[in-house]
């Protein structure tokens, strides 16, 4: 009867630990911006609709100074989007919410990260205006991934405006920074 509670306990322990697992990873791949079908050039990606012209470029790198913490040496995206109204009105609530950051070369995904503005305060277009959108990744939480300095990346780059429309950017491939 003992080898009984026991081999019960183990399955329903291993149930659970596979079931958080296969939890964890659908609620990490939903998040993700899906890779291209296409992978980028050297030049960004201009992407036209009715009402938007965008297009985007992001710089990455490693903080390494004063000190790397426990943690490992944060790292970090500053993302820049350039959007024009192409429509005849205003577009009030245009949003960058996240990145997925890819291998260069590849559709294997490095880290999802969810992203802050940075400027400007008020990312309302009016018809026939352009504004130039710079976030950077959320960094409450801190990544630390062991990559090498020079290593390639590109990103994905989700962005949404008025009525639940969506387009994602690529950003043309950029080498990883490290400060020292």
């Amino acid at each position: 009867m003992t080898d009984r509670r026991v081999l019960g306990i183990v399955v329903f322990v291993v149930c659970v630990v596979l079931g958080l697992g296969v939890a964890r990873l659908f609620v990490n791949l939903s998040f993700q911006v899906p890779p291209p079908s296409h992978l980028p050039g050297a030049d960004p990606e201009i992407i036209v609709t009715d009402e938007l012209t965008a297009w985007a470029k992001a710089e990455y790198w490693q903080d390494f100074m004063p000190i790397v913490g426990p943690e490992g040496p944060p790292f970090f995206v500053v993302v820049t989007v350039t959007v024009t109204n192409t429509g005849n009105s205003t577009i009030s609530s245009f949003e960058v919410p996240r990145v997925t950051i890819y291998f260069n070369g590849t559709r294997i995904p490095l880290v999802t990260l969810n992203l802050r503005v940075v400027q400007p305060d008020s990312c309302e277009i009016g018809p026939n205006e352009s504004i130039v959108v710079k976030l950077r990744n959320d960094r409450e939480t801190i990544f630390s991934p062991s990559i090498e300095g020079g290593t390639v990346l590109y990103s994905r780059v989700l962005t949404r405006w008025e009525n639940g429309n969506e387009m994602i950017l690529t950003t043309p491939p950029s080498a990883l920074s490290h400060t020292c």
